[in-house]
């Protein structure tokens, strides 16, 4: 059964996301804090700008993970992702010392009118960008 999540994000990135102008969403960090090991194709993924309400819904098309990374595996998947993840100079700058990363491919990205129809308890106040109602582990690959 598919999980369900609330992607909280820039609102420029939540309009280049909604508007199919920008296909992936990329999450890197030096720890496995969610989203990684906890999306997979078919779960859904609400999109919702900082500050503002749940504009959007989508349908979690693929997921790419990597572990053990370091600062030149960093460069190469700039390289291979960047043209869809659209992350400028400071958001690769500022992602060098990660050692995971989480790629997640959007399809039928939808609006939303109606903040009811999202799960209460992922409107709930937080301080995480990424929040999951089912939170079990998923699997990852090392990085090539």
């Amino acid at each position: 059964m598919p999980d369900t999540h609330l992607m909280i994000v820039q609102p420029q990135i939540a309009s280049r996301i909604m508007t199919g102008q920008k296909l992936v969403e990329a999450r890197l960090g030096t720890d496995r804090s969610a989203p990684y090991n906890r999306v997979q194709p078919g779960d859904v993924v609400y999109i919702k700008p900082h500050g503002q309400r749940v504009i959007g819904k989508a349908i979690v098309h693929r997921v790419d993970q990597y572990s053990g990374l370091n600062p030149g595996d960093i460069d190469h998947l700039q390289r291979v992702y960047n043209d869809r993840v659209q992350g400028d100079d400071l958001f690769w700058e500022s992602s060098r010392g990660s050692t995971y990363a989480t790629f997640i491919t959007l399809s039928r990205v939808a609006m939303i009118v109606d903040e009811s129809t999202v799960p209460a308890s992922l409107l709930a106040p937080s301080s995480s960008e990424w929040r999951v109602l089912n939170d079990e582990p998923q699997q990852t690959r090392r990085a090539a």
